[in-house]
């Protein structure tokens, strides 16, 4: 007989770096019924807080999650596009691969570029944690051969970075940091131009990026370059304690 699938999955990770113990719930529908499993669990496990991925139109499951102490702390914005062979013959403005020497500059960018994320949004987790948790992030995209993240240099400073991942024809895009003087300034774009030219030249067929509802700009800057939004979905977290 076939175990039953739980109704959350621990986060180890999160659960080390923030020092509470964490989980995500398994589903992304909640009803009266699976909201006891849920309950269940967490309480079985000494759950501190769970994070619940909700469809952006789901009423049912948004009108439960908020009925029992859920919180919404961020809306996830999913944006794609097709790579053409036109994203190949961009004009190419200088932006360069990533290096080991790099990652003490990203860090300090990486410490400051993140902050409309959910995790400052959730007024639980130390704000020098969540600046720490996006300054590990990039400095192990540029030490994971998996990762290939760009930089754009000004004045002999990094002042922004991307990093992409690519499986099976298919290229995530996992951060996009600006340092906050040179926003509004061309950075952001020129990454975006020189990642899909990247992409071109590798066959790459399609590429994805995820960004906060809240970032107007981010979104804008993305539409711009021909990303179109493929889904949006509600995070929400859950504190027990």
């Amino acid at each position: 007989m076939t175990a039953p699938v739980p109704p959350c999955e621990p986060l180890e990770w999160d659960s080390a770096f923030f020092g509470r113990r964490i989980a995500r719930a398994a589903t992304a529908e909640l009803t009266t019924e699976s909201w006891r499993a849920v309950r269940g669990w967490c309480a079985d496990h000494r759950t501190e807080c769970l994070y619940f991925l909700a469809v952006a139109d789901d009423r049912a499951t948004t009108g439960l999650l908020e009925s029992v102490g859920f919180h919404l702390v961020d809306v996830r914005v999913t944006l794609d596009r097709e790579v053409t062979a036109a994203d190949g013959n961009r004009p190419r403005q200088g932006t360069r691969a990533a290096t080991p020497a790099d990652v003490p500059a990203l860090r300090r960018i990486a410490g400051a570029a993140h902050r409309n994320t959910r995790f400052y949004a959730d007024g639980h987790f130390d704000r020098e944690r969540c600046d720490e948790l996006y300054r590990i992030w990039i400095e192990k995209s540029c030490l994971d051969q998996r990762n290939h993240v760009l930089v754009v240099e000004r004045h002999g400073e990094p002042v922004g970075y991307l990093t992409l991942q690519v499986e099976d024809g298919t290229a995530t895009i996992g951060l996009v940091g600006v340092s906050p003087p040179w926003r509004q300034r061309g950075v952001g774009r020129e990454l975006l131009s020189e990642g899909l030219a990247w992409l071109a030249t590798r066959s790459v067929a399609h590429v994805s990026v995820v960004t906060q509802g809240s970032s107007v700009a981010a979104q804008r800057l993305y539409q711009g370059l021909g990303f179109r939004t493929a889904n949006v979905a509600l995070w929400y977290h859950r504190w027990f304690s």
